[in-house]
């Protein structure tokens, strides 16, 4: 006798924060939970980022192209997915800030209202002189997974990071004559156009390569051991499930 198949998911439907459309989705199950897990133990952030789009791309029931889902969007689907498959709260542990102590500080965290925010009045047109206009656009989930980042140090925080991260930024430059898009165009073209920028061009970039929105909770903690009043800001991804 053949072995039933059990608990079909239910689907439900959410809003992409970046587009408005409608997704459709079921929550993972013990086998996807599984390759993420894995992931996980690997520490290896790639396989980290493969695990979870691979999950998403299981998971999405309607047909939608999951490869322009900007780093938000992913961060936001995972989280309903995560929340429909084992629970609407997340258990994480935070060390105590205060370093005599630093014992650990459970802390549950709920994921209602978790949303990414993302500021209306964000300006990604930048003059450059007074012939061309640079267009930008937050990059794609892709797009950061495939980054080579320095894993002696936190994600983003070098200075070849964050040219990597405002060279992903980029998305057409408006000239005289005609619009000209940077997929169309080489690395190599792409990073010597970036490096004939002006210091205070470039800045402008990193200005908007900043306000990337994220899912983001502030928690507070009296720690029970020393009583020291912790504030810990969390965000994106890493914190709430990595």
């Amino acid at each position: 006798m053949a072995l039933p198949k059990l608990n079909q998911a239910p689907k439900y439907e959410l809003t992409i924060p970046s587009t408005g459309e409608k997704l459709e989705y079921r929550p993972f199950l013990v086998k996807e939970q599984k390759i993420l897990l894995m992931s996980l133990e690997t520490q290896d952030q790639k396989m980290i980022f493969k695990a979870i789009f691979d999950t998403l791309n299981t998971c999405v029931t309607n047909n939608l192209n999951l490869n322009k889902l900007k780093t938000f969007d992913v961060e936001f689907i995972f989280l309903q997915m995560r929340s429909k498959a084992v629970g609407e709260t997340a258990d994480l542990t935070l060390k105590c800030l205060n370093e005599e102590c630093a014992v650990d500080n459970p802390i549950k965290i709920p994921f209602a209202g978790l949303v990414p925010i993302i500021e209306k009045d964000i300006t990604n047109k930048i003059a450059i002189g007074d012939e061309y206009s640079l267009n930008l656009e937050y990059p794609t989930f892709l797009q950061v997974a495939n980054l080579d980042y320095d894993e002696n140090k936190p994600a983003g925080t070098n200075a070849s990071d964050i040219f990597q991260t405002t060279l992903l930024c980029l998305h057409s430059l408006d000239t005289e004559d005609e619009k000209v898009f940077f997929k169309d165009e080489s690395i190599e073209d792409a990073e010597e156009f970036m490096g004939s920028l002006t210091a205070k061009q470039f800045e402008s970039i990193v200005a908007f390569a900043e306000t990337l929105p994220t899912i983001k909770y502030d928690a507070k903690i009296k720690c029970p051991k020393c009583n020291n009043e912790n504030e810990y800001n969390l965000k994106g991804m890493q914190d709430f499930f990595l």
